[in-house]
């Protein structure tokens, strides 16, 4: 009975005694640097994964590095947002496992390629373990990118850049420029309070929707005499195009073709749920609108543009876009290019069929990966991030509009709800068309980026 009292007493003592009065030995004075190899392969994966790279280039990376400082191999894989790194130490020792969730961050393509150049010195032994450290702790704590404003501009150029391409009129390209403006600003700030995307996207797709019914009802109506005559369905189709730009579908068909399918359902999950939270607000947007008998027009022209205005408008969506992702200056002319790449090539293979539409969204595509993968390392840019800022020119905004409308009705209140859904599944097709396209120009370019790589490396060896 004694002895019980005395272990009661020890316990009470312990349970009371302050937090501050514990002697805590600080863990990283003692870590080992296998232990220290496997935390810096940890953050460097929680920091490419979270900013949309796909799942085998992380894993790739990851295990550069701890092939570089770890005696013995580790086990690494991603599955959605967890990321575990485990290292068999033998039959004497106990295995070391470390397991991280991957937050959700900001797009930021200078931080990217920051990474993978440290992960390159590494892996040519330029880099002691403890200088990787700090390194990532320096990008960590100071990571480049561009003022807010100046990635808001990026997302407003995005949806001009898509009048342009549709040959909007000036009035409108203003309008678009700065209701661009507006959403992309107000999606980062209700990314930053963790506002759900499904319904930011729902908020931002109404917004634009309801803006270009107010400027048809303009029009229409004739109160403003300089809105006379514009095309307010190119506002929507700009907006379109702005919301899905930023969706990771290129990443998660990779993810399929490289048999990451845990990561890869969740990528594509997600996709589609911001996909429908687009389609969700341009459909209630112009049920709210028909219900004040204001009217936005389908819109059916054939083809892009006249003349080179075309090109210059996949030029300014593609730029726009790296922008937005905190892409280098440079990496951003780049991104133009490709984007007028990706359009030309289009342009000279599409016809009237919709199977056209489908085979030359894919081919402009993998025209993009197999120049974003070759040229990527001599640009200074994360070929993923020139991938999928040349192939948004081809995003089929203006299919999703014309499907959405024959879902909800014109002005003499018919609509087709069959040849909305084929519409609406032609969309589909060719989104899936671009991000496989894109993918295989990505595979077949990238043994031959190997191979000049060792070319070049052997000519300045000798």
């Amino acid at each position: 009975m004694k002895k019980s009292l005395q272990v009661v007493k020890a316990i009470f003592k312990a349970a009371t005694t302050p937090v501050e009065n514990i002697a805590i030995d600080k863990l990283d004075d003692e870590l080992s640097p296998n232990m220290r190899a496997l935390r810096l392969s940890i953050q460097i994966a929680d920091t490419l994964i979270a900013m949309g790279v796909p799942t085998a280039d992380v894993v790739s990376m990851s295990l550069d590095v701890t092939d570089r400082y770890c005696q013995r191999k580790v086990y690494f894989d991603i599955s959605s947002n967890l990321i575990t790194a485990s290292q068999d130490r033998g039959n004497n020792r106990e295995p070391l496992t470390l397991v991280r969730h991957a937050s959700t961050r900001t797009v930021n393509n200078m931080t990217v390629q920051t990474v993978q150049d440290l992960v390159r010195d590494i892996v040519r032994g330029n880099t002691s373990l403890e200088q990787a450290e700090e390194r990532m702790e320096y990008i960590k704590k100071h990571p480049r990118k561009y003022p807010r404003w100046l990635s808001v501009t990026g997302g407003a150029l995005i949806s001009t850049g898509a009048g342009i391409l549709f040959g909007a009129s000036p009035i409108i390209l203003c309008i678009m420029f700065i209701l661009g403006a507006i959403v992309s600003y107000a999606i980062r700030i209700l990314a930053h309070k963790r506002f759900p995307i499904f319904f930011t996207q729902i908020i931002s797709a109404i917004t634009i929707t309801l803006t270009a019914a107010l400027i048809s009802w303009l029009d229409t109506h004739e109160v403003i005499p300089w809105l006379n005559g514009t095309n307010a369905t190119l506002i929507v189709i700009g907006g379109i195009i702005m919301l899905v730009a930023g969706l990771a579908t290129v990443a998660a068909v990779q993810d399929s073709i490289d048999e990451f399918y845990v990561t890869a359902n969740a990528r594509l999950l997600k996709v589609a749920m911001m996909t429908m939270g687009v389609v969700a607000g341009v459909l209630i947007g112009m049920y709210i609108a028909k219900q004040f008998s204001v009217y936005i027009e389908l819109y059916t022209a054939k083809s892009i543009s006249q003349g080179y205005w075309y090109l210059i408008g996949a030029a300014v969506i593609s730029a726009g876009y790296a922008l937005s992702t905190q892409t280098h200056p440079f990496g951003v002319m780049v991104a133009g290019i490709l984007g007028t790449l990706s359009i030309w090539v289009y342009s000279l293979i599409v016809g009237d069929a919709p199977l056209s539409l489908i085979m030359a969204s894919g081919i402009a595509a993998a025209s993009v990966g197999i120049a974003a993968t070759l040229f990527s390392r001599l640009w200074r840019t994360p070929s993923n991030a020139l991938m999928n800022a040349g192939i948004v020119p081809l995003v089929p905004g203006l299919t999703l509009y014309n499907g959405l409308f024959q879902l909800v009705g014109n002005s003499t209140n018919t609509y087709s709800f069959d040849q909305g859904i084929l519409v609406l599944f032609n969309a589909i097709l060719i989104a899936l068309a671009i991000a496989s396209g894109v993918t295989l120009g990505h595979l077949v370019a990238r043994p031959i980026r190997r191979s000049m790589v060792r070319a070049r490396n052997s000519i300045i060896s000798s």
